[in-house]
């Protein structure tokens, strides 16, 4: 019994630091509020944010299983697989914020009970961009140092916001880089060889990796002051 308590309590201890409890709480209340949403207009006209949402999880997912194979020190060729399918599927994350493109009135559903719905999906996917993130840096610094885990934010963050162009712009998705992938780093260079003839792709990518990256630095910030403990010892691990 007492085996059976300390393994649950170093499970949660272990979801704690990957920030698994806040995202969970936070993608709940997005579910509760597309149910309520289906309750009181007796239709699914918002389900294609259930099925973003759940596109969301995926990095995050790959990231939690990262984490596990670096508590259990795992040798590098087992981070292949979840470490790539966290990069292709990163951007799913902060795409939630792009469904406000959708948010209209849906009588008899007030529109203020949307707004609300639409900002708690955005900031949900907001959260699990930043959460897989961190999980990520964390590993990295403890494997290559504070340099080159900041290099890896910087460059997930830019890609990110690629993505995001490709997938609310062009229309593509994660996995056709498997299946089309010429034609998807056609698309993903073309604004960077004309900057000026694309002008409007350019400033997407430079907003949404302003926001991702202002995003990442304040939750950053209020996780390790959250982990400082108050005699003023250094805590044995840190978000940085």
């Amino acid at each position: 019994m007492q085996q059976t308590q300390s393994h649950l309590e170093s499970v949660s201890h272990f979801l704690r630091e990957q920030l698994f409890y806040p995202v969970l709480l936070s993608s709940l209340l997005g579910v509760a509020f597309f149910a309520v949403h289906a309750l009181w207009s007796d239709s699914f006209a918002h389900k294609f944010l259930m099925w973003n949402l759940g596109l969301a999880w995926i990095p995050y997912l790959c990231a939690l299983a990262m984490a596990a194979l670096h508590e259990r020190r795992a040798r590098a060729w087992q981070y292949v697989i979840p470490a790539l399918a966290w990069l292709l599927f990163f951007p799913n994350a902060a795409y939630l914020v792009t469904d406000l493109v959708n948010l209209y009135e849906h009588p008899p559903v007030p529109y203020w009970y949307d707004i609300v719905f639409f900002a708690t999906l955005a900031w949900t996917g907001l959260l699990l961009a930043v959460a897989s993130l961190l999980i990520v840096q964390r590993m990295v610094k403890s494997a290559w140092g504070a340099f080159w885990s900041w290099a890896v934010v910087l460059i997930v963050i830019g890609l990110n916001s690629i993505g995001i162009y490709l997938g609310r712009f062009l229309r593509w998705n994660s996995w056709d880089i498997l299946t089309d992938p010429l034609p998807i780093l056609r698309d993903a260079a073309m604004p960077f060889l004309h900057p000026f003839a694309y002008r409007q792709s350019v400033a997407v990518m430079l907003v949404f990796s302003a926001l991702l990256f202002v995003c990442y630095v304040s939750i950053l910030s209020f996780s390790t002051r959250g982990a400082r403990p108050e005699n003023g010892t250094r805590p044995p691990r840190t978000m940085e």
